[in-house]
Protein backbone atom coordinates (compact mmCIF):
# COMPACT_ATOMS: atom_id res chain seq x y z
CA UNK A 1 0.00 0.00 0.00
CA UNK A 2 1.28 3.47 -0.92
CA UNK A 3 1.87 5.85 1.98
CA UNK A 4 1.49 9.06 -0.04
CA UNK A 5 -2.01 10.55 0.15
CA UNK A 6 -4.02 12.98 -1.97
CA UNK A 7 -7.49 14.38 -1.37
CA UNK A 8 -10.52 14.11 -3.65
CA UNK A 9 -9.99 17.60 -5.10
CA UNK A 10 -6.44 16.77 -6.15
CA UNK A 11 -7.56 13.46 -7.63
CA UNK A 12 -10.31 15.23 -9.59
CA UNK A 13 -7.83 17.82 -10.89
CA UNK A 14 -5.43 15.12 -12.07
CA UNK A 15 -8.25 13.16 -13.71
CA UNK A 16 -9.59 16.22 -15.53
CA UNK A 17 -6.17 17.27 -16.80
CA UNK A 18 -5.53 13.67 -17.80
CA UNK A 19 -8.85 13.31 -19.63
CA UNK A 20 -8.50 16.58 -21.51
CA UNK A 21 -4.78 16.02 -22.26
CA UNK A 22 -4.23 15.59 -25.99
CA UNK A 23 -7.91 14.82 -26.61
CA UNK A 24 -8.75 18.55 -26.42
CA UNK A 25 -6.45 19.42 -29.31
CA UNK A 26 -6.85 16.41 -31.64
CA UNK A 27 -10.13 15.72 -33.41
CA UNK A 28 -11.72 13.07 -31.17
CA UNK A 29 -14.64 11.22 -32.75
CA UNK A 30 -14.49 12.90 -36.17
CA UNK A 31 -15.08 9.53 -37.84
CA UNK A 32 -18.76 10.16 -37.01
CA UNK A 33 -18.72 13.36 -39.12
CA UNK A 34 -21.03 16.09 -37.77
CA UNK A 35 -22.33 13.63 -35.18
CA UNK A 36 -18.93 13.47 -33.47
CA UNK A 37 -20.27 15.26 -30.33
CA UNK A 38 -22.92 12.54 -29.99
CA UNK A 39 -20.27 9.81 -30.39
CA UNK A 40 -18.29 11.43 -27.59
CA UNK A 41 -21.32 11.48 -25.29
CA UNK A 42 -22.00 7.79 -25.99
CA UNK A 43 -18.34 7.05 -25.29
CA UNK A 44 -18.71 9.02 -22.06
CA UNK A 45 -21.63 6.83 -21.01
CA UNK A 46 -19.51 3.75 -21.66
CA UNK A 47 -16.69 5.35 -19.70
CA UNK A 48 -19.02 5.74 -16.72
CA UNK A 49 -19.73 2.00 -16.81
CA UNK A 50 -16.04 1.18 -17.06
CA UNK A 51 -15.19 3.34 -14.07
CA UNK A 52 -17.92 1.63 -12.05
CA UNK A 53 -16.11 -1.63 -12.80
CA UNK A 54 -12.78 -0.18 -11.64
CA UNK A 55 -14.36 1.26 -8.51
CA UNK A 56 -16.06 -2.05 -7.71
CA UNK A 57 -12.70 -3.83 -7.92
CA UNK A 58 -11.15 -1.14 -5.74
CA UNK A 59 -13.85 -1.55 -3.08
CA UNK A 60 -13.55 -5.34 -3.13
CA UNK A 61 -9.76 -5.32 -2.69
CA UNK A 62 -9.38 -2.74 0.07
CA UNK A 63 -6.35 -0.52 -0.37
CA UNK A 64 -4.62 -2.66 -2.99
CA UNK A 65 -3.59 -1.22 -6.35
CA UNK A 66 -4.14 -2.83 -9.76
CA UNK A 67 -1.06 -5.00 -9.22
CA UNK A 68 -2.56 -6.40 -6.02
CA UNK A 69 -5.94 -6.97 -7.67
CA UNK A 70 -4.39 -9.00 -10.48
CA UNK A 71 -2.30 -11.14 -8.15
CA UNK A 72 -5.27 -11.75 -5.86
CA UNK A 73 -7.54 -12.64 -8.76
CA UNK A 74 -5.30 -14.64 -11.07
CA UNK A 75 -2.71 -15.90 -8.60
CA UNK A 76 0.87 -14.69 -8.27
CA UNK A 77 2.44 -16.14 -11.44
CA UNK A 78 -0.36 -15.27 -13.89
CA UNK A 79 -1.35 -12.13 -12.01
CA UNK A 80 2.24 -10.95 -11.95
CA UNK A 81 2.51 -11.45 -15.72
CA UNK A 82 -0.72 -9.52 -16.29
CA UNK A 83 0.52 -6.72 -14.02
CA UNK A 84 3.78 -6.48 -15.96
CA UNK A 85 1.84 -6.23 -19.23
CA UNK A 86 -0.26 -3.43 -17.74
CA UNK A 87 2.86 -1.50 -16.76
CA UNK A 88 4.26 -1.88 -20.28
CA UNK A 89 0.91 -0.72 -21.64
CA UNK A 90 1.02 2.42 -19.47
CA UNK A 91 4.58 3.08 -20.60
CA UNK A 92 3.63 2.67 -24.27
CA UNK A 93 0.70 5.09 -24.03
CA UNK A 94 2.97 7.62 -22.27
CA UNK A 95 5.30 7.41 -25.27
CA UNK A 96 2.40 7.91 -27.69
CA UNK A 97 1.23 11.01 -25.84
CA UNK A 98 4.75 12.41 -25.92
CA UNK A 99 4.88 11.85 -29.67
CA UNK A 100 1.56 13.73 -30.04
CA UNK A 101 2.99 16.57 -27.98
CA UNK A 102 6.16 16.79 -30.06
CA UNK A 103 4.27 16.67 -33.35
CA UNK A 104 2.02 19.58 -32.42
CA UNK A 105 4.86 21.83 -31.32
CA UNK A 106 6.94 20.98 -34.38
CA UNK A 107 4.06 21.62 -36.78
CA UNK A 108 2.88 24.83 -35.14
CA UNK A 109 5.60 26.94 -33.54
CA UNK A 110 8.91 25.02 -33.71
CA UNK A 111 9.22 23.74 -37.31
CA UNK A 112 13.03 23.90 -37.38
CA UNK A 113 13.60 22.40 -33.93
CA UNK A 114 14.81 18.77 -33.69
CA UNK A 115 12.14 16.50 -32.25
CA UNK A 116 14.66 15.14 -29.75
CA UNK A 117 15.03 18.61 -28.24
CA UNK A 118 11.26 19.01 -27.83
CA UNK A 119 10.88 15.59 -26.22
CA UNK A 120 13.82 16.20 -23.90
CA UNK A 121 12.27 19.45 -22.65
CA UNK A 122 9.12 17.51 -21.75
CA UNK A 123 10.61 14.32 -20.32
CA UNK A 124 12.89 16.09 -17.82
CA UNK A 125 10.07 17.78 -15.83
CA UNK A 126 8.03 14.56 -16.12
CA UNK A 127 10.85 12.58 -14.51
CA UNK A 128 11.29 15.24 -11.84
CA UNK A 129 7.56 15.16 -11.03
CA UNK A 130 7.66 11.37 -10.72
CA UNK A 131 10.59 11.65 -8.31
CA UNK A 132 8.67 14.17 -6.16
CA UNK A 133 5.69 11.84 -5.86
CA UNK A 134 1.93 11.87 -6.23
CA UNK A 135 1.29 14.38 -3.41
CA UNK A 136 3.27 17.08 -5.20
CA UNK A 137 1.79 16.14 -8.57
CA UNK A 138 -1.71 16.46 -7.08
CA UNK A 139 -1.11 19.90 -5.57
CA UNK A 140 0.40 21.24 -8.79
CA UNK A 141 -2.49 19.72 -10.74
CA UNK A 142 -5.02 21.83 -8.83
CA UNK A 143 -3.11 25.00 -9.76
CA UNK A 144 -2.81 24.16 -13.44
CA UNK A 145 -6.42 23.05 -13.71
CA UNK A 146 -7.52 26.58 -12.80
CA UNK A 147 -5.33 27.90 -15.64
CA UNK A 148 -6.84 25.46 -18.14
CA UNK A 149 -10.40 26.32 -17.07
CA UNK A 150 -9.68 30.06 -17.37
CA UNK A 151 -8.22 29.61 -20.86
CA UNK A 152 -11.19 27.49 -21.90
CA UNK A 153 -13.78 30.01 -20.76
CA UNK A 154 -11.80 32.86 -22.34
CA UNK A 155 -11.59 31.00 -25.66
CA UNK A 156 -15.34 30.35 -25.69
CA UNK A 157 -16.15 34.00 -25.02
CA UNK A 158 -13.75 35.18 -27.72
CA UNK A 159 -15.17 32.75 -30.28
CA UNK A 160 -18.68 34.01 -29.57
CA UNK A 161 -17.54 37.64 -29.76
CA UNK A 162 -15.71 36.99 -33.06
CA UNK A 163 -18.96 35.88 -34.74
CA UNK A 164 -17.30 32.89 -36.42
CA UNK A 165 -19.71 30.21 -35.22
CA UNK A 166 -21.78 28.75 -38.07
CA UNK A 167 -24.23 26.32 -36.47
CA UNK A 168 -25.57 25.15 -39.84
CA UNK A 169 -22.30 23.24 -40.26
CA UNK A 170 -23.68 20.72 -37.74
CA UNK A 171 -26.63 19.87 -39.99
CA UNK A 172 -28.12 17.47 -40.86
CA UNK A 173 -27.90 15.35 -37.70
CA UNK A 174 -27.59 11.57 -38.13
CA UNK A 175 -27.29 12.01 -41.90
CA UNK A 176 -25.84 8.51 -42.26
CA UNK A 177 -27.81 6.92 -39.44
CA UNK A 178 -26.62 5.52 -36.14
CA UNK A 179 -24.06 3.07 -37.52
CA UNK A 180 -21.13 5.55 -37.96
CA UNK A 181 -21.87 7.05 -34.52
CA UNK A 182 -21.90 3.72 -32.72
CA UNK A 183 -18.87 2.48 -34.68
CA UNK A 184 -16.96 5.58 -33.58
CA UNK A 185 -18.15 5.33 -29.98
CA UNK A 186 -17.12 1.66 -29.78
CA UNK A 187 -14.24 1.41 -29.39
CA UNK A 188 -12.71 4.79 -30.30
CA UNK A 189 -14.29 7.40 -28.02
CA UNK A 190 -14.98 4.83 -25.30
CA UNK A 191 -11.32 3.86 -24.99
CA UNK A 192 -9.86 7.30 -25.74
CA UNK A 193 -9.96 9.19 -23.51
CA UNK A 194 -12.47 7.70 -21.03
CA UNK A 195 -11.20 4.14 -20.77
CA UNK A 196 -7.68 5.38 -20.19
CA UNK A 197 -8.74 6.18 -16.64
CA UNK A 198 -7.80 2.56 -15.94
CA UNK A 199 -4.35 3.97 -15.12
CA UNK A 200 -5.87 5.56 -12.00
CA UNK A 201 -6.40 2.07 -10.56
CA UNK A 202 -2.74 2.41 -9.59
CA UNK A 203 -3.43 5.71 -7.80
CA UNK A 204 -6.75 5.09 -6.03
CA UNK A 205 -4.99 3.65 -2.95
CA UNK A 206 -3.45 7.12 -2.50
CA UNK A 207 -6.87 8.70 -1.93
CA UNK A 208 -7.22 9.73 1.71
CA UNK A 209 -10.99 9.09 1.70
CA UNK A 210 -11.57 5.93 -0.39
CA UNK A 211 -15.34 6.30 -0.32
CA UNK A 212 -15.02 9.40 -2.54
CA UNK A 213 -13.36 7.53 -5.39
CA UNK A 214 -16.61 6.66 -7.19
CA UNK A 215 -18.16 10.11 -6.90
CA UNK A 216 -14.93 11.79 -8.02
CA UNK A 217 -14.39 9.54 -11.02
CA UNK A 218 -17.97 9.69 -12.29
CA UNK A 219 -18.11 13.47 -11.89
CA UNK A 220 -14.86 13.92 -13.80
CA UNK A 221 -16.04 11.70 -16.67
CA UNK A 222 -19.28 13.69 -16.96
CA UNK A 223 -17.48 17.04 -16.96
CA UNK A 224 -14.79 15.98 -19.41
CA UNK A 225 -17.32 14.29 -21.70
CA UNK A 226 -19.52 17.37 -22.02
CA UNK A 227 -16.43 19.60 -22.36
CA UNK A 228 -14.98 17.50 -25.20
CA UNK A 229 -18.36 17.34 -26.92
CA UNK A 230 -18.61 21.14 -26.72
CA UNK A 231 -15.11 21.60 -28.13
CA UNK A 232 -15.78 19.32 -31.10
CA UNK A 233 -19.08 21.15 -31.71
CA UNK A 234 -17.20 24.45 -31.81
CA UNK A 235 -14.55 23.02 -34.15
CA UNK A 236 -17.16 21.84 -36.66
CA UNK A 237 -19.20 25.04 -36.47
CA UNK A 238 -16.13 27.23 -37.06
CA UNK A 239 -14.13 25.13 -39.55
CA UNK A 240 -16.99 23.27 -41.28
CA UNK A 241 -17.12 19.48 -41.30
CA UNK A 242 -14.49 19.20 -44.02
CA UNK A 243 -12.10 21.53 -42.23
CA UNK A 244 -12.52 19.84 -38.85
CA UNK A 245 -12.03 16.26 -40.08
CA UNK A 246 -9.10 17.04 -42.37
CA UNK A 247 -7.03 18.89 -39.80
CA UNK A 248 -4.69 17.03 -37.46
CA UNK A 249 -5.14 19.61 -34.70
CA UNK A 250 -8.52 21.30 -35.34
CA UNK A 251 -8.60 23.32 -32.10
CA UNK A 252 -5.47 25.10 -33.28
CA UNK A 253 -7.22 26.28 -36.44
CA UNK A 254 -10.44 27.08 -34.58
CA UNK A 255 -8.73 29.46 -32.17
CA UNK A 256 -6.79 30.92 -35.11
CA UNK A 257 -10.10 32.20 -36.50
CA UNK A 258 -10.59 34.57 -33.56
CA UNK A 259 -10.43 38.19 -34.68
CA UNK A 260 -11.40 41.12 -32.46
CA UNK A 261 -10.47 44.49 -33.87
CA UNK A 262 -6.85 44.76 -34.94
CA UNK A 263 -5.20 43.58 -31.76
CA UNK A 264 -6.76 40.28 -30.60
CA UNK A 265 -5.90 37.51 -33.07
CA UNK A 266 -3.67 34.45 -33.57
CA UNK A 267 -4.72 32.82 -30.31
CA UNK A 268 -3.48 29.34 -31.26
CA UNK A 269 -1.17 29.77 -28.29
CA UNK A 270 -4.12 28.92 -26.02
CA UNK A 271 -4.42 25.48 -27.62
CA UNK A 272 -0.67 24.98 -27.40
CA UNK A 273 -0.55 25.93 -23.71
CA UNK A 274 -3.49 23.62 -23.03
CA UNK A 275 -1.73 20.74 -24.77
CA UNK A 276 1.52 21.36 -22.90
CA UNK A 277 -0.26 21.33 -19.54
CA UNK A 278 -2.55 18.40 -20.32
CA UNK A 279 0.18 16.45 -22.08
CA UNK A 280 2.57 16.92 -19.18
CA UNK A 281 0.12 15.55 -16.63
CA UNK A 282 -1.01 12.70 -18.87
CA UNK A 283 2.56 11.54 -19.53
CA UNK A 284 3.45 12.00 -15.86
CA UNK A 285 0.51 9.93 -14.60
CA UNK A 286 1.14 7.10 -17.06
CA UNK A 287 4.86 7.03 -16.26
CA UNK A 288 4.30 7.33 -12.51
CA UNK A 289 1.78 4.46 -12.57
CA UNK A 290 4.25 2.34 -14.51
CA UNK A 291 7.04 3.12 -12.04
CA UNK A 292 4.87 2.33 -9.02
CA UNK A 293 3.68 -0.89 -10.64
CA UNK A 294 7.18 -2.16 -11.36
CA UNK A 295 8.26 -1.09 -7.87
CA UNK A 296 5.45 -3.06 -6.26
CA UNK A 297 5.75 -6.03 -8.59
CA UNK A 298 9.49 -6.55 -8.15
CA UNK A 299 9.78 -5.20 -4.57
CA UNK A 300 12.37 -2.53 -5.40
CA UNK A 301 11.07 0.39 -3.35
CA UNK A 302 14.60 1.41 -2.33
CA UNK A 303 15.56 1.70 -5.99
CA UNK A 304 12.62 3.83 -7.14
CA UNK A 305 14.87 6.77 -8.04
CA UNK A 306 17.04 4.63 -10.30
CA UNK A 307 13.96 3.04 -11.86
CA UNK A 308 12.45 6.47 -12.54
CA UNK A 309 15.59 7.68 -14.29
CA UNK A 310 15.84 4.49 -16.31
CA UNK A 311 12.21 4.48 -17.46
CA UNK A 312 12.36 8.21 -18.18
CA UNK A 313 15.37 7.72 -20.43
CA UNK A 314 13.66 4.79 -22.19
CA UNK A 315 10.51 6.89 -22.62
CA UNK A 316 12.54 9.63 -24.30
CA UNK A 317 14.23 7.20 -26.71
CA UNK A 318 11.14 5.14 -27.51
CA UNK A 319 8.94 8.18 -28.18
CA UNK A 320 11.43 9.17 -30.90
CA UNK A 321 11.79 5.72 -32.45
CA UNK A 322 8.27 4.26 -32.12
CA UNK A 323 7.12 5.27 -35.65
CA UNK A 324 8.71 6.52 -38.86
CA UNK A 325 6.19 9.32 -39.41
CA UNK A 326 3.37 11.09 -37.63
CA UNK A 327 0.88 9.89 -40.27
CA UNK A 328 1.74 6.28 -39.43
CA UNK A 329 1.58 7.16 -35.74
CA UNK A 330 -2.00 8.42 -36.13
CA UNK A 331 -2.99 5.41 -38.22
CA UNK A 332 -1.72 3.01 -35.55
CA UNK A 333 -3.56 5.02 -32.90
CA UNK A 334 -6.89 4.78 -34.75
CA UNK A 335 -6.78 1.22 -36.09
CA UNK A 336 -4.50 -0.91 -33.91
CA UNK A 337 -4.29 0.57 -30.42
CA UNK A 338 -8.06 0.70 -29.65
CA UNK A 339 -8.73 -2.91 -30.63
CA UNK A 340 -5.55 -4.69 -29.61
CA UNK A 341 -4.41 -2.68 -26.58
CA UNK A 342 -7.18 -0.50 -25.16
CA UNK A 343 -9.98 -3.06 -25.25
CA UNK A 344 -8.03 -5.91 -23.59
CA UNK A 345 -6.55 -3.73 -20.85
CA UNK A 346 -9.47 -1.36 -20.27
CA UNK A 347 -12.42 -3.72 -20.72
CA UNK A 348 -11.67 -7.44 -21.07
CA UNK A 349 -9.22 -7.99 -18.20
CA UNK A 350 -11.11 -5.81 -15.67
CA UNK A 351 -14.38 -7.59 -16.51
CA UNK A 352 -12.72 -11.00 -16.18
CA UNK A 353 -11.13 -9.98 -12.90
CA UNK A 354 -14.45 -8.68 -11.56
CA UNK A 355 -16.18 -11.92 -12.55
CA UNK A 356 -13.53 -14.01 -10.79
CA UNK A 357 -13.73 -11.83 -7.69
CA UNK A 358 -17.53 -12.11 -7.62
CA UNK A 359 -17.48 -15.91 -8.07
CA UNK A 360 -14.89 -16.36 -5.32
CA UNK A 361 -16.92 -14.14 -3.03
CA UNK A 362 -20.05 -16.21 -3.62
CA UNK A 363 -18.19 -19.48 -3.06
CA UNK A 364 -16.66 -18.16 0.12
CA UNK A 365 -20.05 -16.96 1.38
CA UNK A 366 -21.69 -20.32 0.67
CA UNK A 367 -18.89 -22.18 2.42
CA UNK A 368 -19.51 -20.42 5.71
Amino acid sequence: MQKAKINAGELAALMLLFEMGTSVVVGVGMQAKQDAPLAILIGMASGLLLFLIYDSLYRRHGNLSLVGWLQAGFGRPLGGLAAMLYMLYFFYIAARVMRDFGALLLSSILPLTPMAAVHLVMVLPVMYACLLGIETIGRVGEIFLSIVVFLGVLSLLLLIASNVLQWENLLPPLEHGWKPVLKTAFPLTTTFPFGELVVFTMLLPCLNHPRLARKTGLTVILISGFALSTIITLNISVLSLYGAENTTFPLLRTLGKIRLGEFIERLEVIAIVTLIIGGFFKITIFLYASIMGFTELFHIRKRRRELTLCLGALLFLYSLLMTDSFIKHIEVGLKIVPLYLHLPFQVVLPLLLLALTWVRGRVKAQGR
